[in-house]
């Protein structure tokens, strides 16, 4: 892949970068909320707890995000970038454009995709 695509790829990934390290403070700070529970009533510490929950899960989310973004960016760095972890085939630049840290090519996405649902079914 051509320098120029590549100086490319680590803007998009950095700014994604940005933005999930912002998210995912947001929702550590917003998911601590007030630490004094004693002064709510019941139905306030369940509400409490639950939005707590909520947000954490959301956390969650980005956070995986992140450490993939990270690891593309790590990949761009020892010069690995675009190849698939499964088949080593390059992933088409279309679908990079689209997800800049994807791991997988399109085949192999799939294949993955297929093989977590009969794990889990």
């Amino acid at each position: 892949m051509r320098k120029e695509r590549l100086a490319q790829f680590r803007k998009k990934l950095e700014e994604k970068h940005r933005q999930l390290v912002e998210e995912v403070g947001k929702t550590v700070l917003y998911a601590k909320g007030p630490e004094d529970d004693s002064i709510k009533d019941l139905g306030d510490q369940a509400s409490s707890a639950y939005n707590r929950e909520f947000l954490f899960e959301l956390g969650n989310g980005d956070r995986r995000l992140l450490k993939e973004v990270v690891a593309a960016l790590q990949k761009l760095d020892a010069g690995g970038f675009g190849a698939c972890e499964r088949c080593g085939e390059p992933i088409a630049e279309k679908r990079l454009e689209a997800l800049p840290f994807a791991r997988y090519c399109i085949g192999c996405q799939r294949a993955v995709e297929e093989e977590e649902r009969t794990a889990a079914g």
